[in-house]
């Protein structure tokens, strides 16, 4: 994320930073432990019958062959000795570690975090596109993806045929299909080209196809990945206006992105995740507060732009002005009592 653009999402934090005025605190005086798990603690669970989604205790292993490479002779003339090499040289990579969480029906629940924090990893396991090392998911109701747009498209066959394909493979019959088909279409933007072969699309066509197919396949849980963020800025608030329908009619969301002024906008709650583990969970603007805090810490161009996107917005609102040392004084009583424990 750059900093322009960090400073434009969201230039009055959650928990803010220290005044402009002020140098910068170093990122080993913060005591970002307490104020990490705190969120976690207060988070009540879901009752059963409640639940769309129950993540218990879920990590994911990779494997990470090791350097170690040998000529064909060796491995032929000794293969115990080259077979433990290998094993040796092996190691492993821990994408998601130990993560547990509950989505209640209608939820729209956001998982915010840095690049390589787990983020997607997470999101396929829930899709069922990979299974977990250690712990187990639970789903209710009809999943629907919005991860790779458009990569089990057939390119030989239409747009068309290739829109009831992906219905019949949901279990919904051909009727069904081609009752939404009309929004479909519609949606997609493509009346003139439906019937053309994919092969001949672009990648912007294939793009507005998928999502188009699965937003309108009546889902009762919908995973959302960082697709949105293609397309042009008029399509994207297309998709973000069907999304905010879908919730509105009851529809479990689970969404990964980096959009951080979308994850305000739409979620109820908010997940931040780092280095395959959740840190906090709790209300939208807390957690984008607490993301863009942690990232300030590590980088002084963003907490550059941050702390002009605060200045800025102090200049045009006195409100903003209040806001800011109210939250400023809570922050300083917060370290206070995490001081004295």
């Amino acid at each position: 994320m750059s900093s322009s653009t960090a400073a434009g999402r969201n230039p009055g934090l959650a928990l803010p930073l220290s005044p402009p005025s002020s140098p910068s605190p170093s990122a080993g005086s913060r005591s970002g432990s307490s104020k990490m798990t705190s969120p976690m603690r207060s988070e009540a669970p879901v009752a059963a019958e409640d639940a769309a989604l129950r993540v218990v205790e879920v990590s994911k292993r990779y494997r990470l062959a090791g350097h170690a490479p040998q000529e064909l002779k060796t491995v032929l003339l000794h293969p115990r000795a080259s077979w433990r090499a290998w094993r040796q040289a092996r190691s492993s990579f821990w994408a998601v570690r130990n993560v547990s969480f509950e989505v209640a029906r209608g939820e729209f629940f956001s998982i915010i975090g840095a690049n390589g924090s787990g983020k997607s990893t997470l999101l396929r396991l829930l899709a069922g596109l990979s299974r977990p090392t250690s712990g187990r998911i639970e789903r209710y109701g009809r999943i629907s993806t919005l991860l790779e747009l458009g990569s089990g498209f057939h390119p030989q066959a239409t747009g068309r045929e290739n829109v009831i394909i992906n219905g019949l493979l949901w279990g919904m019959t051909r009727r069904e299909i081609e009752a939404r088909l009309p929004d479909i279409v519609a949606f997609a933007g493509l009346q003139e080209f439906i019937d053309q072969p994919m092969r001949t699309y672009s990648s912007g066509m294939y793009v507005r196809l998928g999502f188009a197919i699965a937003a309108f396949l009546d889902p009762e849980i919908l995973l959302v990945d960082e697709v949105l963020a293609v397309g042009d800025a008029k399509f994207q608030e297309k998709c973000y206006d069907h999304i905010e329908s879908l919730r509105r009619r009851g529809v479990t969301i689970v969404m990964v992105s980096h959009d951080l002024a979308a994850v305000e906008r739409f979620s109820t709650r908010v997940a931040l995740m780092e280095r395959g583990q959740f840190v906090a969970v709790g209300q939208p603007h807390d957690i984008v507060g607490l993301h863009l805090e942690r990232l300030a810490a590590t980088s002084p161009e963003i907490r550059r732009a941050l702390e002009e996107g605060i200045v800025k917005r102090i200049r045009e609102s006195p409100e903003a002005l209040r806001e800011f040392e109210q939250k400023l004084a809570e922050k300083r009583a917060a370290e206070a009592e995490a001081r004295k424990e």
